[in-house]
C-alpha cells in the first residue's frame, strides 16, 4: 500500500523516537491502534448502510417491475393461448 523499504522504515522509527522519546512510544502506538479500529468500524458501518440501501432499491425496482407486468393488457398471443 505505501511501498516503504527497510531503510525508510528505520528512518521513520528513528524520527519517532527522537520526537516523542522512548517513554511515549507505547502510548502513541495504543492511540494509533485505537484510531485505526475506529476508522475500520466506521468503514464497516458505511458498507452495511450502502448494502442496505442497495437492497431497498433493488426490492423497490422488483416491486415496480411486478406491478408493471400485472397492469399490462394481455397481448394477442396471451389471449390466444
Amino acid at each position: 500500500m505505501f511501498d516503504v523499504g527497510g531503510g525508510e522504515l528505520l528512518f521513520i522509527l528513528l524520527v519517532i523516537i527522537i520526537l516523542f522519546g522512548p517513554e511515549k512510544i507505547p502510548e502513541l502506538s495504543r492511540l494509533i491502534n485505537k484510531g485505526i479500529r475506529k476508522v475500520r468500524q466506521a468503514q464497516s458501518q458505511i458498507q452495511s448502510e450502502i448494502t442496505n440501501i442497495t437492497r431497498e432499491i433493488n426490492a423497490d425496482l422488483a416491486e415496480k417491475e411486478d406491478l408493471g407486468k400485472t397492469n399490462q393488457k394481455p397481448s394477442r398471443r396471451d389471449v390466444e393461448n
